[in-house]
C-alpha cells in the first residue's frame, strides 16, 4: 500500500455526474468525478474531460458504447494493452492540490523489474488507467478534509 497507513482513502465506488456552474464568468454544465471513499465520505473532482468521463461511465455504469468512440474507450476495448498495463501499475493516489488553479494531481505508480517510478497525471485519467486495470485508487486524507471543510463554510 502507497504512502502512511491512515494517510490516504481508498475509492470504493466511481461515479461520473454534472453539476450546473453559475457565476460572473460562466454559465456552464460541468462534468464531475465522485469518489465513494472507505469511510463513507465522498470526495468529487470537476471539469473532467468528456472523453474521459465518457469512458469511465461506461468502465462503471455499463452504459451502451457512444456511436464514435474516443481514444479511452478504444483502449477500453483492447485487452493486451490493459494486460501490459496492468503488469506495471501498482495504484493510483489523488495527492495534490494547486490552490492556485484549483487543479488536483495523481500520482500513478509503475514497478518493472524492481524499477518503481511515480508520475503525476490528470487525476481522471489516472483514475481511468487504475479503473482499466482493477488497481487501487486513493485519496490523500488531507484533501478530502480539506474539500469537506471547504464545503461547510459555503453553506
Amino acid at each position: 500500500m502507497p504512502a502512511v497507513k491512515g494517510e490516504l482513502l481508498k475509492a470504493v465506488n466511481i461515479e461520473v455526474g454534472s453539476r450546473y456552474v453559475s457565476s460572473e464568468y460562466m454559465d456552464a454544465l460541468v462534468l464531475e468525478l465522485k469518489l465513494e471513499l472507505e469511510d463513507g465520505r465522498m470526495f468529487t473532482m470537476v471539469s473532467i474531460p468528456a472523453d474521459v468521463a465518457e469512458a469511465i461511465k461506461m468502465m462503471t455504469s455499463y452504459g451502451p458504447a457512444p456511436r464514435r468512440q474516443s481514444l479511452f474507450a478504444f483502449l477500453n476495448s483492447n485487452e493486451r494493452f490493459k494486460e501490459v498495463l496492468g503488469q506495471s501499475l501498482k495504484h493510483v493516489v489523488v495527492d495534490e492540490l494547486d490552490r492556485e488553479t484549483g487543479l488536483y494531481s495523481a500520482s500513478v505508480t509503475f514497478e518493472e523489474d524492481g524499477v518503481r517510478i511515480s508520475i503525476k497525471m490528470i487525476p481522471s485519467h489516472a483514475i481511468y488507467l487504475a479503473l482499466l486495470t482493477g488497481k487501487s485508487i486513493y485519496v490523500k486524507r488531507e484533501l478530502v478534509d480539506q474539500q469537506e471543510s471547504e464545503e461547510e463554510e459555503g453553506e
